[in-house]
């Protein structure tokens, strides 16, 4: 594993309970289901925390987080809550105002297993394309990568090797991808290959070629059919691939950015498709 790193980091954040989550963690070995969150803003998340109720604003009490993009990163590991999320122009420290699908997927994950501990290691970054940023090039080969896939791919050792570190166990058990706004220009053809071949090599490179992933639709705005269908496509092609559907969602702004509301339906239901990749 490269120890450069890829995409520079401009800020750390730390708050004290930090080191009593660490502290507690050396005590008392835990055994977590990790959960990789990756794709640009929909999946960094632009739902406001503050349209939240109050239970759902709340930290959980058996999931943890490990965040990390360009302009921001927990460090370590941290109790799930809303705020691990970098919109734009967001220049102060984490928590920020906002939130992703992780809400509402670790919601129903809970409610399915309530004792068990979710580990969520997410790499999102808001204007990345899947045609450049997220390439996945060679493996081993940095040059071949695009920075945002080599990035993520040493967020996920950062992350592990930390579990590993305070004598806590895990097992990685799938993938949530929510990207494509980015590459709405792109033929249905050219997206549905590089979803595919990104999937493929990510596989490759975790070494776990049954990885569960779920895919989100972009929203539909009457300019991403090329990309919505062809990952409609990609999920029917793979059992191992489940689709998570943009119907009946609704934006804050003008037909990009999921809302509150729908950010939250959008995590209940990777959630909810998990669970099936996970049955089968």
């Amino acid at each position: 594993m490269n120890s450069k790193m890829p995409v520079p980091l401009r800020k750390l954040w730390f708050a004290p309970w930090i080191m009593l989550l660490t502290f507690a963690s050396m005590s008392h070995a835990e055994h977590y289901d990790v959960y990789l969150l990756a794709g640009q803003s929909n999946m960094d998340g632009r739902g406001s925390a503050s349209d939240l109720t109050e239970a759902d604003q709340l930290p959980f009490v058996n999931a943890i987080i490990f965040y990390r993009n360009a302009k921001q990163t927990s460090q370590t590991w941290c109790p799930l809550s809303t705020g691990f999320s970098v919109p734009p122009k967001f220049k102060g420290d984490l928590p920020s105002s906002t939130f992703g699908p992780e809400i509402g997927f670790t919601r129903i994950l809970m409610e399915h297993s309530p004792e068990q501990k979710i580990a969520l290691i997410k790499g999102s970054q808001g204007g990345t394309s899947l045609k450049e940023d997220w390439k996945p090039g060679t493996k081993g080969d940095l040059r071949s990568q695009g920075p945002q896939y080599a990035d993520f791919i040493e967020t996920i050792a950062m992350a592990t090797e930390q579990l590993s570190r305070q004598g806590d166990s895990w097992a990685l058990r799938g993938l949530l991808w929510h990207q494509g706004e980015s590459d709405s220009k792109s033929s249905q053809a050219d997206y549905q290959r590089r979803l595919t071949e990104f999937i493929r090599r990510l596989r490759e490179d975790l070494d776990h070629a049954e990885l569960p992933i779920v895919v989100g639709e972009v929203y539909d705005n009457g300019n991403r059919d090329s990309v919505r269908a062809a990952t409609r496509v990609v999920a029917a092609d793979d059992p191992t691939v489940g689709l998570v559907s943009s119907d009946g969602t609704k934006t804050w702004d003008p037909g990009t950015h999921f809302d509150a509301r729908s950010q939250l339906l959008l995590g209940k239901r990777y959630a909810s498709a998990m669970l099936m990749l996970q049955s089968e």
